[in-house]
């Protein structure tokens, strides 16, 4: 699995996964620190960052309900995320980000030029997104094992 920054604008980050049975859009909003995630619905999300001496980032829909947090490490490379009562670590090194949990150990490349003008608040936007689309992915599988 793999994200591509395929287009960059003043403050939007274009970023795409397409491989095998993996396909999403993320549209990065920079100065609102907002993301639109298209992978079968198309939603927006909020990420907010709070927190005084421990600080962690919160992504809420655009109902304002709350979904999901990171609680990034002190070097911000590795770090917490929950999204839906789910718990993964996750640890970014050079392009590789790899999410752990439960369920197993998710994967994925992050295909840009240079991965440290990635903020904190887009690579939370880019590990909530690769949970959500895995989450769903695993859904349409066991919905066609019953079927």
């Amino acid at each position: 699995m793999k994200w591509a920054l395929i287009h960059v604008t003043n403050d939007l980050h274009f970023w795409k996964m397409d491989q095998d049975n993996w396909s999403a859009e993320l549209k990065y909003n920079q100065r609102a620190q907002t993301f639109r995630l298209a992978a079968g619905d198309k939603r927006l999300f909020f990420v907010e960052r709070t927190g005084f001496l421990q600080s962690k980032f919160i992504v809420r829909t655009e109902y304002s309900q709350l979904i999901g947090e990171v609680h990034p490490g002190k070097n911000r490379r590795s770090g917490v995320a929950t999204i839906e009562n789910k718990r993964f670590n996750y640890l970014l090194a050079e392009h590789l980000l790899q999410l752990s949990g439960k369920e197993g150990i998710i994967s994925l490349a992050i295909d840009t030029n240079d991965i440290t003008t990635l903020t904190t608040a887009e690579l939370c936007a880019l590990i909530f997104s690769t949970l959500r689309v895995a989450g769903k992915q695993r859904v349409t599988e066991a919905q066609l094992e019953i079927a």
